[in-house]
C-alpha cells in the first residue's frame, strides 16, 4: 500500500481547509485517494504536512488533472507540493 507524503506552503489555514476538506477531496476520490492526515508545521504554521492514503499512479493522474491548478489556487498554495512516496514496511507499538 502507498503513500504520498506532501509538504505544501499556504497563505491561510481557514481558506485551505476549506477547499482541501470541499472540491479538493472529491477531485481526490476521483483519483482513488482512500484518506489523508492533515498536519500543519508547529515552527512554521504557512507549512502543512498532509501524509495521503494514496498510490503514485493516483496521484500523478491527480496532479495532470486539468482542474487541479485551480482548486491549489483557491487552497492558496503558493507552489506546487514538494512529494515523496513512501511504502510501510512495518507497524511498531510504543
Amino acid at each position: 500500500m502507498g503513500y504520498a507524503i506532501a509538504r505544501v506552503k499556504i497563505t491561510e489555514l481557514d481558506e485551505f481547509l476549506e477547499t482541501f476538506s470541499g472540491r479538493g477531496l472529491e477531485k481526490r476520490r476521483e483519483h482513488g485517494c482512500r484518506g489523508v492526515l492533515v498536519h500543519q508545521s508547529v515552527e512554521d504554521p504557512t507549512e502543512m504536512i498532509n501524509v495521503f492514503d494514496w498510490d503514485r499512479e493516483g496521484f500523478e493522474a491527480f496532479m495532470a488533472d486539468p482542474e487541479v491548478p485551480g482548486i491549489m489556487e483557491a487552497a492558496g498554495l503558493q507552489k506546487r507540493p514538494d512529494v515523496t512516496f513512501v511504502e510501510r514496511v512495518a507497524e511498531l507499538e510504543a
